[in-house]
């Protein structure tokens, strides 16, 4: 007897997302273009939000176990190689690949990720989903940018 398990539709959505990103990337499909029914807040604003001493501070948005795990293991001296494969991965300058998810992907929130470290950055506004590498030095600075609502690694495909 066979039992159908619930379907979760963000389950698959985020299962899909990997595939998603690689055809996007191909197709030239990732350059940004603010949304008309999003108004897309300066730089300014959204860095003075995440910074004003007069706010009240913002906690930091969550950050995945295993890629708080490996930013540790590559601060504290781990290979840069020990990451090349598996579900957090590294590439040769040590620097950790990343899903930012967030509120709403504008170009203002993509600049204000590149100047807290985000590299080679790969947008999705669809998804808002900003794909890209860190130094694990700056994991920290990413998930203090404003609109941040998770940080994780890219689930990647496995063949069977």
């Amino acid at each position: 007897m066979s039992m159908k398990l619930p379907h979760s539709s963000l389950a698959h959505e985020r299962a899909r997302l990997p595939l998603l990103l690689v055809l996007l990337g191909a197709l030239g499909a990732c350059a940004l273009q603010p949304a008309p029914d999003r108004p897309e807040p300066p730089l300014a604003s959204a860095m003075n939000a995440a910074n004003s001493s007069d706010a009240a501070p913002r906690a930091p948005a969550p950050v995945a176990p295993a890629l708080r795990a490996a930013a540790a293991a590559l601060l504290g001296g781990a290979a840069p190689a020990d990451y090349a494969r598996g579900s957090v991965r590294a590439d040769a300058a040590g620097r950790l690949q990343v899903y930012v998810h967030a509120d709403a992907v504008t170009p203002a929130l993509v600049a204000a990720l590149e100047q807290a470290g985000l590299r080679q950055t790969s947008a999705v506004p669809a998804l808002d989903v900003v794909q890209g590498w860190v130094a694990p030095r700056d994991l920290d600075a990413l998930a203090r940018v404003a609109g941040v609502s998770e940080i994780t690694p890219p689930r990647y495909a496995v063949t069977r």
